[in-house]
């Protein structure tokens, strides 16, 4: 490879980090205000990105493969509780970076880009039952399984916030009530558990991914 294909390449990847960094910023901001994001940002990170396919011109068999698992792949997760946005952002990273960039400092060993991304934005869930036990010890809630997915507060501030009721008959449960009726218990004191605004942390594991690699594989790659 000459050097002049090498810089294009690192170009149109520093491009791919910006576009995605800007949209997918304001995708987070978004959904950690409304829970909800426009789907005109993903036609817009989509489109971008087969315009920097066609400047770069990959190698198309490895591009066709990633775009291919990484659509149904984000599809499957829908139904195991994925948001709609959330889908549709992986399946705008897919098609704006197919492939791993050449500017990470630990470049995952996994052609699918998207999939290194999933990985690396689920693994900033794992402080978060951390940061909750915390909380509930501070708030003298220490009931366990239910304080490292959730939090108490009365059902009458609850509805208004974006979280889930783990009560439902008064049973509780780490399994979200999806349809519960705030109204019907307004004066208790329930469990509940938040609304998480994934596009968040999936516009942290884009940056995480492109700067710095899979994180998984780093770990890995400490004990070899």
């Amino acid at each position: 490879m000459s050097q002049e294909t090498e810089r294009n390449e690192m170009t149109i990847d520093l491009l791919r980090l910006l576009t995605g960094f800007a949209i997918l910023s304001y995708a987070a901001y978004s959904d950690l205000k409304y829970r909800e994001a426009s789907n005109k940002l993903w036609i817009l990170m989509g489109s971008i990105g087969l315009i920097f396919l066609a400047m770069e011109r990959p190698e198309v068999t490895l591009v066709f493969i990633s775009i291919a698992v990484s659509f149904p792949l984000a599809f499957l997760l829908y139904f195991f509780g994925m948001g709609g946005a959330d889908v549709k952002a992986m399946w705008g990273i897919a098609l704006l970076s197919p492939l791993p960039p050449k500017i990470s400092f630990f470049p995952s060993p996994i052609f699918i880009f998207p999939l290194t991304v999933l990985i690396n934005s689920l693994f900033l869930f794992i402080p978060l039952p951390f940061i909750l036990l915390f909380y509930n010890a501070y708030k003298k809630n220490l009931e366990f399984p239910y304080c490292l997915f959730g939090y108490k507060i009365k059902a009458e501030k609850a509805k208004n916030k974006f979280v889930w009721s783990m009560e439902k008959n008064g049973k509780k449960s780490i399994v979200p009530v999806k349809n519960f009726n705030f109204d019907e218990v307004a004066d208790k004191e329930i469990w509940v558990t938040p609304k998480l605004p994934f596009l968040v942390f999936i516009f942290a594991g884009y940056v995480i991914s492109f700067v710095f690699g899979d994180i998984l594989f780093f770990l890995l790659s400490l004990f070899q």
